[in-house]
């Protein structure tokens, strides 16, 4: 075989948007189907099948390149990362409209792909695919090639969530962080509000692991499993954050519900929420347009989707007292103008969700 594609081996099954993104790599690279390597094997039986390899590091990124690249003698391509120039991207359809600018590979990511020639980097003896493709990784090996090139979507929770932060008082909080993902979505902001104790859960290993250098404690688990133990340890909590949490859950209203139960006198409750009826969510589906992604708008992950007015049915529904539902814009995409102009003559029109990207949600226990 002369070109053949090859995944990494996952410590956990594929999902939906696992085998999606798979999808979107074999179509980017022209090959039918693709192999898995695991990483403890010997490199010498993973390369044999193929004279030339691509392998996917980071199968989550979205391939940005339409065939193989020219693959330089004696180096490795790197597939680069890219930004999106001009308006925000919030769809793969706006993805594949957008002009697209792919950094040299100076900015210290991993690449999300490998492309190099079998007999350029023989394996040694005894050589796992790990060590192999660390080798190939070496300093000096990569080429930047023109096209080769993914997009590696933003994980929210390394950074401040400013919208979410700011909805919290100064003083004395003790706060649970719901699904605290990497953990400095609300934590980040503790050097401003000293008097915060930040208690994150979080289910993903990995996410819980980084979480911990920033928030006071982290629970690793499902939030599920973990709330009715706080609960019956008689903890209590001034503020509960659900930053773009509820979708992902099977069933929102109960995990809100059990919140509830660990709520001290006149706690506060936030909640962030992608908004269903968003622009470029009601623009794709105008096209037929529906494409499942690994974050934002459209993540594979989600289980639910929220309006307005079902996030206030939602938390009111858990027992909380809902106090505000806001607006969140988020950045606007290319072209609304004329979808605005459309969706203007409809006298139902909601043209404020149409420009909401995210709800944001403050509560009260009682």
């Amino acid at each position: 075989m002369s070109f053949a594609l090859a995944f990494l081996d996952s410590p956990r099954p594929l999902d939906y948007g696992a085998r999606l993104g798979r999808l979107r790599w074999r179509r980017a690279a022209g090959a039918p189907a693709g192999v898995e390597w695991i990483m403890a094997a010997p490199a010498a039986a993973a390369v044999s099948g193929a004279a030339e390899w691509m392998v996917v590091l980071d199968a989550s990124a979205l391939p940005l390149f339409r065939a193989g690249p020219a693959i330089p003698a004696g180096r490795v391509a790197a597939a680069v990362h890219a930004v999106p120039d001009g308006p925000a991207v919030h769809t793969l359809r706006e993805l594949e409209s957008a002009a697209i600018t792919a950094s040299a590979g100076t900015d210290g990511e991993p690449p999300a792909a490998l492309a190099f020639r079998t007999a350029d980097f023989p394996p040694g003896p005894g050589e796992t695919v790990r060590q192999y493709l660390e080798r190939l990784r070496s300093p000096g090996l990569a080429a930047v090639v023109p096209g080769f090139a993914a997009l590696v979507l933003e994980e929210s929770s390394e950074r401040e969530r400013p919208e979410l932060t700011r909805r919290l008082p100064d003083g004395p909080l003790r706060i649970l962080d719901a699904g605290c993902g990497a953990g400095a979505s609300i934590a980040a902001a503790r050097s401003r509000s000293p008097a915060w104790t930040v208690t994150g859960v979080e289910s993903d290993t990995e996410r819980a692991r980084r979480a911990r250098g920033r928030c006071d404690r982290v629970l690793e688990g499902d939030l599920r499993r973990v709330l009715p133990s706080l609960a019956a340890a008689g903890e209590r909590f001034d503020a509960f954050v659900f930053a773009d949490v509820l979708e992902h859950l099977e069933d929102p209203v109960a995990a809100l519900s059990e919140a509830l139960a660990l709520a001290a006198p006149n706690a506060r409750l936030l909640v962030s929420v992608p908004n269903v009826g968003h622009l470029s969510i009601a623009r794709d589906l105008l096209a037929g347009r529906f494409d499942p992604v690994p974050a934002g708008l459209c993540d594979a992950r989600h289980l639910r989707w929220f309006t307005r007015a079902s996030l206030a049915e939602a938390i009111a529904e858990a027992g909380w007292s809902v106090v505000t539902i806001e607006s969140e814009p988020g950045a606007p995409p290319a072209g609304p103008e004329a979808f605005r102009s459309l969706a203007s003559g409809w006298p139902d029109a909601d043209l404020e969700s149409l420009a909401t990207y995210q709800w944001v949600a403050v509560g009260a226990a009682g």
